[in-house]
């Protein structure tokens, strides 16, 4: 049996709509039929082959089709799936497997384990008719919830809600106080926004140029600031923050969150920078004399999910969808995309 996918060929060349082989789901997997894959940043840097440490197993285990936001149907389980069963609706997130038995597992960090496979780095992605993913990772879709405003959820919205969820859970910073979303117009950003005033936080959305501003306003943030007075507004107005929530992919957006920390102030870490930018600049002193913190985020896991869902049901959150193309279209998208010119989300029908 064959699917059609799109395909890499070559690193940063046009993909290829292609048949290939239908994927077989093994013991505690499931096979999906795709019928939304959303469209993420992280899919340009892996398509260009820009990240050694995604390049390199996406080249050990022959993966060549991209994709970490699909939405489908289950059609088939492997030996000992329990937890779903065949017509169940389903998403297919970056995280696709981890062993539930590490230290790191067993604490409620499966993000870190060691065993961790990801969709399109260690497995085949969801631009294609067909993906497997461990039923111990799958979330179960509320049928409330529409395939194309699903899709991103999936990365986009899951990653956006634990970076802020961290927020409560690790820095323990109480609702009222206010912190910066860098990158708020993105596709990210945009889920943090609301995400963070539904969690009850003085949000400073921040980005660059008119239109994104205008439409982070629209988010309902408490302030939408232009990158370049960011600083100088929230020194003034609030002599700092309490939290820098960095999701642009870009240094000098990290280097800004870190100026705009109040004393034992927290900067959390999603947005991954080309290799080719160069490292953030810290000095030691800083850290201790100013008393920060820096704490990685690193997408979602189910028990997130069904948070995040019931954020979407409840109407607290809602994905900025601006694009939905076929899978034929996929190499218009990443150039669009790569352009800057998608604000919010794009989302393939497969």
């Amino acid at each position: 049996m064959r699917m059609k996918a799109a395909v890499i060929k070559d690193w940063g060349k046009p993909l290829s709509i292609e048949e290939v082989p239908k994927p077989e789901p093994g013991p505690g997997e499931v096979l999906v039929r795709i019928r939304a894959s959303g469209v993420c940043h992280t899919d340009l840097h892996q398509w260009k082959g820009d990240w050694p440490a995604v390049k390199l197993p996406m080249e050990k285990h022959g993966v060549r089709i991209l994709g970490h936001e699909g939405v489908g149907v289950v059609e088939e389980v492997g030996l000992g799936v329990t937890r779903v069963r065949k017509g169940d609706r389903v998403g297919v997130p970056w995280m696709n497997y981890w062993c539930g038995s590490c230290e790191y597992c067993l604490s409620g960090y499966p993000h870190w384990c060691p065993h961790a496979k990801y969709t399109s780095v260690h497995v085949n992605g969801t631009h294609a008719e067909y993906a497997v993913i461990h039923e111990r990772t799958v979330p179960v879709i509320p049928k409330e919830i529409e395939d194309v405003e699903a899709a991103p959820l999936m990365c986009a919205g899951v990653t956006a809600y634990g970076a802020i969820r961290k927020l409560i859970t690790e820095v323990k910073l109480p609702p009222g106080k206010p912190i910066a979303i860098i990158g708020a117009a993105g596709g990210l950003g945009h889920y943090a926004v609301q995400i963070a005033k539904a969690f009850g936080y003085v949000v400073i959305g921040i980005d660059i140029g008119e239109e994104r501003i205008k439409f982070v306003e629209r988010l309902g943030a408490d302030y939408a600031i232009d990158v370049s007075n960011a600083e100088k507004f929230v020194k003034e107005k609030f002599g700092g923050v309490y939290a820098s929530v960095v999701f642009t992919p870009k240094i000098n957006g990290y280097e800004l969150g870190l100026r705009l920390l109040k004393t034992l102030g927290v900067l959390v870490a999603v947005g991954i920078p080309d290799v080719k930018e160069g490292a953030l600049q810290l000095y030691p002193l800083t850290i201790i004399g100013m008393g920060f913190r820096i704490l990685g985020s690193s997408v979602g896991v189910t028990h997130e999910f069904e948070e995040l869902f019931n954020l979407v049901l409840n109407k607290k959150v809602k994905g900025h969808i601006t694009r939905v193309a076929d899978l034929s279209e996929i190499n218009n998208v990443f150039q669009d995309l790569e352009k800057g010119r998608i604000v919010g989300r794009a989302v393939l029908r497969i």
